[in-house]
């Protein structure tokens, strides 16, 4: 057995599909107010983010202009969010993973009756004890506190703490909280991005947690 008794997991772009619908909807939501699109390195920019991030794209905006940016972004995303779905060999090793005993969280920027929704809609939801949203922090990757926050409230020390994420901003957060990494490379998580940040581990599909873990 392993040292780890908790795994955290990022949220979009590692557990479930739904990286691809968000930029998607913000695309929708600049679209409707500014009249333009967002580029690809826009788009690849605020994967995973919080709202603010628009402020780095569009310094010159306006608050009311960001206000409806964000409105618009929310209503496209509720429309199709019950399209998302677990990405293949999630919900066998988080199953096995919660079966084995190992404490399960989440980390996400998303506001928190959104996210449990999606866990619900995969029927995912059951193996998570604690689900860490966008109101329970004010803090976001690549700052250490949202994962430091999440470790505390399993009652885990961060050295028995392996964190999953597909995003740079993951790997950062795990090098400043002390935490172990493994890069999913099975959803959004991109090679290429992901290895000069000298995560941990790189996994190509779910089921390598269940050997590292259980092994």
């Amino acid at each position: 057995m392993s040292r780890f008794t908790g795994v955290l997991f990022d949220l979009d772009g590692t557990l479930i599909n739904s990286e691809g619908l968000g930029t998607e909807a913000y695309n929708y939501g600049v679209q409707k107010v500014l009249s333009r699109e967002l580029n690809e390195t826009d788009k690849q920019y605020l994967l995973g983010k919080p709202f603010k991030a628009l402020d780095d794209i569009f310094p010159f905006l306006s608050p009311s202009e960001k206000e409806k940016i964000i409105e618009e972004t929310l209503d496209y995303y509720k429309n199709y969010n019950h399209q998302i779905k677990e990405y293949p060999g999630i919900r066998k090793t988080i199953k096995i993973l919660n079966e084995n005993g190992l404490k399960l969280g989440i980390v996400t920027a998303k506001l928190k009756q959104n996210a449990e929704k999606e866990l619900r809609n995969t029927g995912l939801f059951p193996f998570f004890e604690v689900v860490l949203a966008k109101e329970d922090c004010h803090e976001f990757k690549p700052s250490p506190v949202p994962l430091l926050q999440l470790a505390e409230k399993l009652n885990l020390h961060p050295n028995q703490c392996l964190y999953v994420g597909d995003q740079p901003t993951d790997i950062q957060a795990t090098h400043a909280a002390n935490m172990t990494s493994v890069a999913a490379l099975w959803g959004e998580g991109k090679l290429e991005r992901l290895s000069p940040l000298n995560p941990t581990f790189l996994f190509n599909n779910p089921k390598q947690l269940i050997e590292l873990l259980l092994s």
